[in-house]
């Protein structure tokens, strides 16, 4: 911050604009939020309580400058969003069963292995 003395007239500067304010740390996080979410809500489960919180750095090890929070969930939430992911993940797996027993299948990789 610029302090001066009043007699010595004051600072001359440029006006800012709104993106003076932007934050593209938090751009980055809110954008993974959002995928996160979006994906989630085609498995029917909606993270009505996730947030991008600011790192606080003096009081933990996190690199990063923001944390995707999923919120606080009640343990009957917990459950039901497991058992939404669960059966899912069991259609899936009936379904792969059924392709691979009338077509070979291959072992792909996982998204971002390498």
């Amino acid at each position: 911050m610029l302090h001066r003395n009043p007699l010595g007239g004051l600072v001359v500067c440029d006006p800012v604009g709104p993106d003076y304010l932007d934050d593209p740390d938090r751009e980055v996080a809110v954008e993974a939020g959002v995928r996160l979410v979006n994906v989630l809500l085609r498995f029917g489960v909606n993270l009505e309580q996730i947030s991008a919180d600011k790192v606080c750095h003096s009081c933990t090890d996190v690199r990063d400058a923001y944390r995707i929070s999923l919120g606080i969930l009640t343990v009957d939430d917990t459950h039901a969003m497991a058992r939404q992911l669960e059966s899912f993940a069991l259609e899936f797996e009936q379904m792969r069963e059924q392709l691979c027993s009338t077509t070979p299948c291959q072992a792909e990789p996982a998204e971002g292995s390498a």
